[in-house]
């Protein structure tokens, strides 16, 4: 009995190992196919422009990004531009069709995934460093493709499961719950149409969905552009609010 609780333990302290080595060897080989992470690290900044539809609504869009973590989305609506971007520190945001037309900084259940979002590489590449945790789950299949199944935790707590194309190790989708102005919100998120651009793989097609809600937003992203020279770490702080001028004096009687 003890020799098969022996063997029992042995079984299942590799199969813990094998477990934890599973994820990084699919995170190793998902590195390698989007180009390489000697790629990775030469770009400084990138600018992606592109379309976001939403129903019947279209509306151009620019993402820029510069190392080591800043964001910023530009969207143009009936002729008015919105901004949410994260300086590192910082998040902001401009809503014009909401009223708002001076820049105010973001609430806190934003700004938590702003700062995943502004993560240059993405939650897997150096993810121990940064302080996130990455477990394998399974294998699993995802509309008739198999896909290796990754359990992400980031350092602000954000879980997301992320689904590795198993031939390819491309990412072709994603799962996460978030809160919303307080409420949770469950969405999918599809990754497709990739294409490369000095030898690393960007996807083209992203949409997304939110469960138990009808529609989908849709990202067609039409140019990327690699350490681009426009791109200032001013671009991303937070402007001050434009000065109002001073009420008209009354008239004397």
């Amino acid at each position: 009995m003890k020799k098969l609780m022996l063997s029992f333990c042995a079984v299942a302290l590799f199969a813990v190992s094998a477990w934890a080595q599973s994820a990084d060897e699919v995170i190793e080989k998902h590195i390698k196919a989007t180009g390489g992470l000697e790629k990775m690290k030469a770009v400084s900044s990138e600018k992606m422009t592109g379309k976001m539809k939403a129903g019947p609504m279209e509306a151009p869009f620019t993402v820029t990004k510069k190392r080591p973590g800043a964001f910023r989305l530009d969207f143009t609506i009936q002729g008015m531009t919105g901004t949410q971007a994260y300086d590192g520190s910082t998040g902001w945001m401009v809503m014009p069709f909401l009223g708002k037309k001076d820049p105010e900084k973001m609430p806190e259940d934003m700004l938590k995934d702003f700062r995943d979002e502004a993560d240059f590489d993405g939650p897997l590449v150096d993810y121990k460093s940064k302080g996130n945790k990455v477990e394998y789950i399974g294998k699993e299949d995802v509309q008739g493709t198999g896909a290796y199944k990754l359990k992400v935790t980031t350092k602000e707590g954000n879980e997301t499961m992320v689904f590795v194309d198993a031939d390819s190790y491309l990412i072709i989708r994603s799962e996460s719950k978030r809160k919303i102005q307080g409420q949770e919100i469950e969405a999918e998120t599809t990754f497709g149409d990739y294409k490369e651009v000095s030898g690393l793989l960007f996807p083209f097609s992203i949409e997304n969905r939110m469960k138990g809600k009808d529609g989908m937003e849709s990202f067609l992203i039409e140019k990327v552009e690699l350490n681009p020279a426009s791109v200032d770490a001013a671009y991303f702080t937070m402007p001050a609010a434009a000065a109002k001028p001073a009420p008209a004096a009354e008239k004397k009687q």
